[in-house]
């Protein structure tokens, strides 16, 4: 009858015992998930930490550009700063004076504005007189270039050959002597008389002149129809002419052989050439 309550005993012990391992095998199944858990979200921070700081250095990079744009843009402000124009900092400077000379004297309200309205006076004297005097160098500039322009023109003038005493008769061969006429009939060439005047701006030498004859009908009075091509002008001419062009003036004449068909009572125009200029001219008159 006592063997009973031993058993009991041994009975309560194993269960306490079983009661205590699962107890401790929850805890530490507990403590385990606890760790996992703690683990994978240490990795979550670690991630979310690296992902913010990477872009907290992404961010720290774009500030550290533009921070250096700006760095430029300012430097580049102050340069164009420095670079303040003369005048305006002249007038700033005397503006400053003035106040400074109101100011030290004390001087009243009425006797500033005084003050201020005779320097604007004086201002507005000075832009009238600089604007009064640039219209003077202006014009003086513009006489200066129609002054070249007119001396250049000049030169060119006078560089060119000048014909002068032109005249022109009809002449005709008898017996060997040539023989003045103003029949039309009686024409058998056109005397052409010239003189080319001495001019120190031309350059010694053979020079080549060209006579043009043209009759009442607008035709080239000649024996052979003759031109030449001058500066891409044609020139019809009646007869030319080599003239030694040394010193002093030079007296010219030249038988112009005429065409019969050409020779009809009328005026005629006679012109002497240089080259493409005309240099001289005058009229002949057939009956």
């Amino acid at each position: 009858m006592s063997f009973k309550p031993a058993f009991s005993i041994v009975n309560i012990t194993a269960i306490i015992s079983i009661l205590t391992a699962a107890a401790l095998a929850v805890e530490l199944y507990s403590i385990k998930t606890e760790k996992e858990d703690m683990t994978h979200n240490v990795e979550l921070d670690r991630k979310l930490h690296n992902n913010e700081i990477s872009e907290i250095l992404v961010r720290y990079d774009a500030a550290l550009q533009q921070n250096m744009q700006l760095k430029k843009e300012l430097e580049e402000l102050k340069n164009k700063t420095v670079q303040t124009d003369d005048s305006v900092r002249s007038n700033l400077n005397m503006l400053k004076e003035n106040i400074s000379v109101l100011t030290k004297e004390k001087y009243t309200k009425s006797s500033q504005l005084e003050t201020l309205n005779n320097i604007l006076r004086l201002k507005q004297q000075d832009f009238e007189n600089n604007k009064k005097e640039i219209e003077k160098l202006y014009a003086k500039i513009n006489q200066l270039e129609s002054e070249i322009l007119a001396s250049s023109e000049v030169k060119v003038e006078k560089k060119k050959l000048r014909a002068s005493n032109v005249s022109a008769i009809g002449a005709r061969t008898v017996s060997e002597k040539v023989l003045e006429t103003k029949k039309t009939k009686n024409t058998e060439q056109i005397k052409v008389c010239f003189t080319l005047e001495d001019n120190m701006w031309i350059e010694r030498g053979i020079k080549e002149i060209f006579i043009q004859i043209i009759n009442p009908k607008a035709n080239i009075v000649s024996k052979n129809k003759s031109s030449i091509e001058i500066k891409n002008q044609t020139l019809f001419y009646s007869a030319k002419t080599s003239v030694d062009y040394d010193k002093g003036d030079v007296d010219v004449c030249v038988f112009v052989d005429a065409n019969k068909q050409h020779l009809i009572k009328g005026n005629y125009t006679v012109n002497i050439f240089s080259g493409a200029h005309l240099i001289g001219n005058t009229s002949l008159l057939l009956l």
